[in-house]
């Protein structure tokens, strides 16, 4: 996976910009507006319009 230039919070469907890439994997990733910090909680724009 490429690495986005942001990632929405699926808890409060906010952009977040705080977030590590590695190997092409999320590693890590936190919401500042909620606080969720669970990696399953966040999808790049493309994966969210997928979903719906």
């Amino acid at each position: 996976m490429e690495e986005p230039d942001y990632l929405i919070c699926l808890q409060c469907e906010t952009p977040t910009y705080q977030f590590e890439f590695a190997n092409g994997k999320l590693v890590t990733c936190i919401c500042n507006t909620c606080g969720a910090d669970d990696l399953s909680d966040f999808m790049t724009e493309a994966e969210l319009e997928e979903e719906s």
